[in-house]
């Protein structure tokens, strides 16, 4: 609805993973002269939404397609426009056993491999916001070849490694990861579906009086110096934007805080692990199978990833063509700011356009 209230025309595909769920994305050809394909995949909570929530001057996708670029917007599973398998419900646990190590290992093999068929296309470009870019990450560690398929990656607020936030939110919420995940399977809660009675009810309980403080660090994290806005506008945010998730993915998030490693799921179970992995404890992804050209924009004000931490992703990669550090910008700047084109979108066109048609 937002591509076609804009006026772009939009193309809706759906391809089904090689473990049944089925998928949906959507296509922005572009009007002026063909530059390369390009996917963008959203990070955790989203959809393609993101990229094209603030409008045709200031959504990437928009200006990717003005600048001539064919856009492929993807929708991961489990996320509002991608909620079916062709053998379970979204009620079943079954459904919701995955973190980003599926979505990057079985969801963006399939995506990206329809893409070039569509397209005939030998590469394609890629773009990937949080935990957009670290499903690339796991796909490459474990499937190496598709460094052959992408020509250039760009990552915005791109988090692998997590030991050292300065939040004391987001700390404190890492250190109850393992309470969390107990809880949750005992309770049998698999999805975790942001609301807007739920997101009020928090909201109410973390910007009590007595944490207004931690309320306010939360809030500027996530939206900037605005924060009084910013809070009126987090339940309509949430109901028209974000989308369900499962468990799995923020308790997997949450031992990456924990570990200060960047490494697979850990069941927290001995045998369980080993019928996985083949030994006790889940093994770190291989980063130095991660061999295409990487281009990374880091905010100055992110408080999930810390400066520490994207340095240490930036020389733990091989190829890193680009580290940008945005002065000011938060975690989710990178898709609502509303100064997005002078700041990130005109970038990474530049970065783009530096190299040949894919």
């Amino acid at each position: 609805e937002l591509i076609e209230g804009a006026e772009y025309p939009i193309e809706k595909h759906v391809l089904t993973t090689t473990d049944g769920y089925i998928l949906k994305l959507h296509r922005i050809r572009p009007d002026a002269t063909f530059r390369g394909t390009v996917l963008l995949m959203p990070g955790l909570f989203s959809t393609a939404a993101d990229f094209v929530v603030t409008g045709p001057e200031n959504g990437l996708a928009f200006v990717l397609a003005d600048a001539g670029y064919d856009v492929w917007l993807a929708n991961v599973r489990g996320s509002r426009f991608s909620r079916k398998n062709i053998k379970l419900s979204v009620a079943d646990s079954e459904f919701w056993d995955f973190s980003f190590h599926e979505i990057g290992t079985i969801d963006l093999p399939a995506i990206i491999d329809y893409i070039l068929r569509e397209t005939n296309a030998p590469k394609l470009y890629y773009v990937g916001h949080n935990q957009g870019m670290t499903n690339l990450f796991a796909l490459l560690s474990a499937k190496p070849r598709y460094n052959r398929k992408i020509h250039h990656a760009i990552g915005l607020a791109t988090f692998g490694y997590l030991g050292t936030t300065d939040n004391r939110v987001v700390r404190r919420a890492a250190e109850l990861t393992d309470k969390l995940y107990s809880t949750l399977k005992a309770l049998n809660i698999h999805e975790l579906k942001p609301t807007p009675d739920i997101v009020r009810l928090m909201s109410g309980i973390v910007c009590s009086s007595d944490m207004n403080e931690l309320c306010v660090e939360m809030l500027r994290g996530f939206f900037g110096s605005t924060v009084d806005r910013s809070r009126n506008l987090l339940p309509t945010m949430v109901d028209d934007l974000l989308t369900s998730v499962s468990t799995r993915q923020l308790i997997h998030i949450g031992q990456l805080m924990q570990t200060k490693k960047f490494q697979q799921f850990d069941y927290r179970n001995y045998m369980i692990n080993t019928q996985k992995y083949g030994q006790a404890k889940p093994p770190e992804y291989n980063l130095s199978r991660v061999l295409l050209p990487v281009s990374l924009f880091h905010g100055t004000k992110d408080f999930i990833t810390s400066a520490k931490d994207a340095l240490r992703l930036k020389d733990e990669l091989r190829n890193v063509k680009n580290f940008l550090e945005i002065p000011d910008l938060n975690h989710v700047g990178f898709v609502y700011s509303d100064r997005l084109y002078a700041r990130v979108n005109r970038k990474i066109i530049e970065i783009f356009n530096q190299h040949p048609k894919a």
